[in-house]
């Protein structure tokens, strides 16, 4: 993936398993963005975050509703994207196991991939 200035960026991926509301993607972001060493990296311009469309293969729309996506900038240490991949599956299990604390039997789940994972 790039970025508009034409440096190769990464992108970490987490999408929703199955249909799922806005609600729910945004609630995951703003605890995704609470996280210590995301607030770290957002904050030195190291990763930026943006939603969009779920897609699929084809990057035709499949009607799952938004993925977060972050985007971590050329130059970042394999090891902050390691890092990074381990904090957003994290919070992917504590924002889960929060609702399900909050009442809800089977909050949404998503799937958390890097674009190298997709090659």
């Amino acid at each position: 993936m790039t970025t508009g200035e034409g440096a190769t960026a990464r992108e970490i991926r987490i999408r929703p398993v199955r249909e799922t509301s806005q609600n729910d993607v945004e609630a995951l972001l703003t605890w995704l963005t609470r996280e210590p060493i995301v607030q770290e990296k957002l904050a030195g311009g190291e990763v930026r975050v943006q939603q969009r469309p779920t897609a699929d293969g084809h990057g035709t729309p499949m009607g799952l509703g938004m993925e977060i996506v972050l985007i971590v900038v050329q130059g970042v240490a394999a090891a902050v994207i390691v890092e990074l991949m381990d904090q957003a599956k994290s919070a992917v299990r504590e924002w889960r196991a929060n609702r399900r604390s909050v009442g809800e039997q089977d909050p949404p789940d998503f799937d958390v991939t890097s674009d190298r994972d997709e090659r």
